[in-house]
């Protein structure tokens, strides 16, 4: 038995931001004008770095095809720091990346907090480390956050 009920009238939820990194490749003007005219995009993150050993190769690109649509730009940096000193080096490598890429500065800079790793370190480690390498972007004029998903927090 099938049914067919006409036209689909379902839409998409409004997407205030959108993150994207090397796993969706690299993005262009006209992917970003669709995301923004479609679904209401306003912004964006991208993928930065890894650790002190990983630059994201689509990130430069990436900001720059969202600044030509009009897209706000920010960018992530996925941590690996499991101390204070490892959360320093990572901040300043994150930086320097993001300059270079071409990330402005007051754009904010996120620590995404999800590798196995930080999973050994006690929570109050983690938020001192997190602290270190948001005060250590914010040296470079960048803003900075922390996110995760639920799943790394036993949610």
């Amino acid at each position: 038995m099938a049914f067919f009920l006409g036209q689909n009238t379902a839409q998409a939820a409004r997407t205030d931001m959108v993150d994207v990194s090397n796993h969706n490749g690299y993005m262009y003007v006209s992917n970003w004008l669709g995301m923004r005219n479609r679904y209401g995009v306003k912004s964006m993150v991208t993928k930065i770095s890894e650790g002190t050993y990983y630059h994201d190769y689509t990130a430069a690109n990436n900001i720059a095809s969202a600044k030509q649509a009009g897209i706000y730009q920010n960018g992530y940096h996925f941590a690996r720091y499991q101390n204070a000193a490892q959360a320093t080096a990572e901040g300043n490598y994150a930086a320097r990346l993001a300059q270079a890429d071409g990330l402005q500065v007051g754009s904010v800079l996120v620590a995404d907090v999800e590798a196995p790793q930080q999973m050994a370190v006690s929570y109050d480690s983690n938020n001192y480390d997190n602290f270190v390498f948001e005060s250590t972007v914010k040296k470079w004029g960048y803003r900075s956050d922390v996110y995760t998903m639920s799943s790394w927090l036993n949610c």
